[in-house]
């Protein structure tokens, strides 16, 4: 079997992680939905897993004034970091996101509009 490139297989895993956002199995009962044997696709999973939990953070700051969020982009490499930091529990959550990564966030309407309040947005964007 021939392997593949390193592009080729990003392209496979945000194919893959787009058909997973785009169509979701939550209302499953089976506890094992996804049984994939592929690494890419594990990885994937884990991918759409975060990005989903990085929504609902964002979304609960748009519905109560005790998070914020900001964005900045990574002088050292192409990353951008998403932090979003929790007044009531003095904590903050750092994301590390590849540009497409990014994109694939900014999808959800909802939660685009929450990012484009952010100060540093037009330097990431």
């Amino acid at each position: 079997m021939a392997r593949l490139k390193t592009e080729d297989r990003s392209d496979k895993l945000y194919l893959i992680v787009e058909k997973l956002r785009t169509y979701p199995k939550e209302n499953s009962r089976n506890k094992k939905m996804y049984n994939f044997s592929d690494p890419t696709a594990l990885r994937a999973l884990r991918i759409h897993r975060h990005l989903r939990a990085l929504e609902t953070d964002i979304l609960e700051s748009r519905e109560n004034g005790k998070h914020s969020v900001s964005l900045q982009a990574d002088p050292d490499s192409d990353q951008i970091i998403l932090s979003i930091q929790n007044r009531e529990l003095h904590c903050c959550r750092v994301a590390y996101l590849s540009p497409y990564e990014f994109q694939l966030l900014r999808k959800n309407r909802k939660v685009a509009s929450v990012l484009r309040k952010c100060p540093a947005y037009k330097d990431v964007a």
